[in-house]
Protein backbone atom coordinates (compact mmCIF):
# COMPACT_ATOMS: atom_id res chain seq x y z
CA UNK A 1 0.00 0.00 0.00
CA UNK A 2 1.31 3.47 -0.72
CA UNK A 3 1.02 5.89 1.60
CA UNK A 4 1.26 10.07 0.42
CA UNK A 5 2.10 12.39 2.94
CA UNK A 6 0.26 15.68 2.57
CA UNK A 7 1.77 18.51 1.18
CA UNK A 8 0.98 21.78 2.98
CA UNK A 9 1.96 25.04 0.72
CA UNK A 10 0.24 28.15 1.13
CA UNK A 11 1.48 28.21 -2.59
CA UNK A 12 -0.84 25.66 -3.66
CA UNK A 13 -3.55 27.64 -2.53
CA UNK A 14 -2.88 30.53 -5.55
CA UNK A 15 -0.82 28.22 -7.43
CA UNK A 16 -1.57 27.32 -11.10
CA UNK A 17 -1.85 23.54 -10.07
CA UNK A 18 -4.57 21.01 -12.62
CA UNK A 19 -5.87 19.14 -9.30
CA UNK A 20 -5.32 18.96 -5.37
CA UNK A 21 -6.03 16.25 -3.87
CA UNK A 22 -7.08 14.79 -0.32
CA UNK A 23 -6.88 11.32 1.17
CA UNK A 24 -9.91 10.44 2.74
CA UNK A 25 -11.94 7.60 4.81
CA UNK A 26 -15.06 6.55 2.80
CA UNK A 27 -17.60 4.88 5.44
CA UNK A 28 -19.82 2.32 2.93
CA UNK A 29 -22.29 2.26 6.17
CA UNK A 30 -23.13 5.96 5.53
CA UNK A 31 -23.52 6.43 1.72
CA UNK A 32 -26.52 7.68 0.73
CA UNK A 33 -25.79 5.44 -1.99
CA UNK A 34 -27.08 1.41 -2.81
CA UNK A 35 -23.41 0.84 -4.34
CA UNK A 36 -21.00 -0.44 -0.92
CA UNK A 37 -18.43 2.11 -2.65
CA UNK A 38 -19.00 5.42 -4.21
CA UNK A 39 -18.00 5.58 -7.71
CA UNK A 40 -15.56 7.59 -9.03
CA UNK A 41 -16.58 10.72 -10.68
CA UNK A 42 -15.07 11.55 -13.98
CA UNK A 43 -13.21 14.75 -14.88
CA UNK A 44 -14.89 17.60 -15.36
CA UNK A 45 -15.19 21.44 -15.75
CA UNK A 46 -12.91 23.60 -12.98
CA UNK A 47 -13.79 22.82 -9.40
CA UNK A 48 -15.18 18.97 -10.11
CA UNK A 49 -15.01 16.79 -6.97
CA UNK A 50 -14.21 13.04 -7.47
CA UNK A 51 -13.08 10.35 -5.81
CA UNK A 52 -10.19 8.34 -6.87
CA UNK A 53 -9.57 4.48 -6.11
CA UNK A 54 -13.12 4.14 -4.73
CA UNK A 55 -12.74 1.75 -1.38
CA UNK A 56 -12.73 2.84 2.01
CA UNK A 57 -9.85 4.39 2.00
CA UNK A 58 -9.86 7.06 -1.17
CA UNK A 59 -8.75 10.35 -2.68
CA UNK A 60 -10.17 13.32 -2.77
CA UNK A 61 -9.41 15.05 -6.30
CA UNK A 62 -10.62 18.37 -7.46
CA UNK A 63 -9.59 18.93 -10.82
CA UNK A 64 -8.60 22.91 -10.96
CA UNK A 65 -9.47 23.84 -7.97
CA UNK A 66 -10.32 27.48 -7.50
CA UNK A 67 -8.50 29.26 -5.07
CA UNK A 68 -10.74 28.65 -1.88
CA UNK A 69 -11.05 24.80 -2.61
CA UNK A 70 -7.41 24.61 -2.27
CA UNK A 71 -7.15 26.85 1.01
CA UNK A 72 -10.34 24.48 2.41
CA UNK A 73 -7.66 21.75 1.44
CA UNK A 74 -4.67 23.16 3.56
CA UNK A 75 -6.81 24.23 6.56
CA UNK A 76 -6.14 21.44 8.88
CA UNK A 77 -3.00 20.53 8.18
CA UNK A 78 -2.61 24.56 8.15
CA UNK A 79 -4.11 24.35 11.30
CA UNK A 80 -1.92 21.58 13.18
CA UNK A 81 0.96 23.28 11.97
CA UNK A 82 0.43 26.16 13.43
CA UNK A 83 -0.60 24.93 16.76
CA UNK A 84 2.31 22.30 17.45
CA UNK A 85 4.70 25.53 15.91
CA UNK A 86 3.33 27.46 18.90
CA UNK A 87 3.98 24.20 21.17
CA UNK A 88 7.40 23.68 20.00
CA UNK A 89 7.94 27.35 21.38
CA UNK A 90 6.79 26.81 24.49
CA UNK A 91 8.75 23.76 24.74
CA UNK A 92 12.07 25.31 23.76
CA UNK A 93 10.85 28.13 26.52
CA UNK A 94 10.54 25.40 29.23
CA UNK A 95 14.05 23.34 28.04
CA UNK A 96 15.68 26.55 28.77
CA UNK A 97 14.06 27.15 32.54
CA UNK A 98 15.05 23.91 33.04
CA UNK A 99 18.94 24.29 32.51
CA UNK A 100 18.51 26.86 34.99
CA UNK A 101 17.68 24.38 37.46
CA UNK A 102 14.53 25.50 38.84
CA UNK A 103 12.09 24.00 36.85
CA UNK A 104 9.04 24.59 39.27
CA UNK A 105 8.22 27.97 38.98
CA UNK A 106 4.62 29.50 38.11
CA UNK A 107 5.74 30.32 34.41
CA UNK A 108 6.30 27.27 33.25
CA UNK A 109 3.21 25.65 34.95
CA UNK A 110 1.24 28.49 32.69
CA UNK A 111 3.87 27.52 29.98
CA UNK A 112 2.53 23.50 30.23
CA UNK A 113 -1.00 24.59 30.93
CA UNK A 114 -0.89 26.29 27.14
CA UNK A 115 0.61 23.45 25.56
CA UNK A 116 -2.08 21.30 27.11
CA UNK A 117 -4.82 23.59 25.74
CA UNK A 118 -3.32 24.00 22.35
CA UNK A 119 -3.01 19.93 22.18
CA UNK A 120 -6.44 19.69 23.06
CA UNK A 121 -7.88 22.18 20.32
CA UNK A 122 -5.28 20.09 17.92
CA UNK A 123 -7.89 17.31 18.84
CA UNK A 124 -10.57 19.35 17.44
CA UNK A 125 -9.50 19.51 14.18
CA UNK A 126 -10.80 16.30 12.92
CA UNK A 127 -13.96 18.59 13.28
CA UNK A 128 -12.98 21.20 11.56
CA UNK A 129 -11.77 18.66 8.62
CA UNK A 130 -15.34 17.32 9.07
CA UNK A 131 -17.00 20.58 7.69
CA UNK A 132 -14.19 21.17 5.62
CA UNK A 133 -15.11 17.92 3.68
CA UNK A 134 -19.08 18.87 3.42
CA UNK A 135 -18.15 22.40 2.04
CA UNK A 136 -16.28 21.03 -0.79
CA UNK A 137 -18.62 18.03 -1.49
CA UNK A 138 -22.04 19.56 -1.00
CA UNK A 139 -23.52 19.98 -4.51
CA UNK A 140 -21.54 16.96 -5.75
CA UNK A 141 -22.43 13.37 -6.07
CA UNK A 142 -20.37 12.82 -3.59
CA UNK A 143 -22.45 14.52 -1.39
CA UNK A 144 -24.39 11.74 0.30
CA UNK A 145 -20.94 9.53 0.28
CA UNK A 146 -19.90 8.75 4.40
CA UNK A 147 -16.58 10.99 3.96
CA UNK A 148 -14.33 11.11 6.97
CA UNK A 149 -10.56 12.39 7.22
CA UNK A 150 -7.51 9.94 7.01
CA UNK A 151 -6.01 11.55 9.45
CA UNK A 152 -6.54 10.60 13.30
CA UNK A 153 -5.45 13.22 16.12
CA UNK A 154 -7.41 10.85 19.07
CA UNK A 155 -4.15 11.09 20.55
CA UNK A 156 -3.94 15.15 20.99
CA UNK A 157 -6.98 14.65 23.59
CA UNK A 158 -4.50 12.09 25.80
CA UNK A 159 -1.98 13.69 25.47
CA UNK A 160 -3.29 17.20 26.79
CA UNK A 161 -4.99 15.91 29.06
CA UNK A 162 -1.61 14.69 30.46
CA UNK A 163 -0.18 17.71 29.69
CA UNK A 164 -2.55 19.92 31.94
CA UNK A 165 -2.24 17.75 35.03
CA UNK A 166 1.70 17.72 34.38
CA UNK A 167 0.66 21.47 34.77
CA UNK A 168 -0.93 21.18 37.92
CA UNK A 169 1.80 19.41 39.53
CA UNK A 170 4.35 21.80 38.70
CA UNK A 171 2.19 24.62 39.82
CA UNK A 172 1.43 22.75 43.16
CA UNK A 173 5.51 22.62 43.57
CA UNK A 174 5.72 25.89 42.54
CA UNK A 175 3.19 27.02 45.76
CA UNK A 176 4.90 24.57 47.80
CA UNK A 177 8.22 26.08 46.62
CA UNK A 178 7.13 29.51 47.86
CA UNK A 179 5.55 28.01 51.13
CA UNK A 180 8.89 26.17 51.90
CA UNK A 181 11.49 29.49 51.07
CA UNK A 182 9.32 31.35 53.81
CA UNK A 183 9.79 28.88 56.61
CA UNK A 184 13.40 28.73 56.33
Amino acid sequence: METTLPTLSVFAVFGDSRTSTRQVFVNPYATATTADDPAPAPTGPPGTVSLTEPAFNATLTISDPSPWQSFLLILPELMLTLALCVVAVFLLLLMRSFRAGDPFTPDNARRLAVIGVLLLCVAAIPLVDEVVLRTLVSGTSLQGAGLHAAEDYRWAMVVGLGVLALAEFFRQGSKLRSDLQGLV
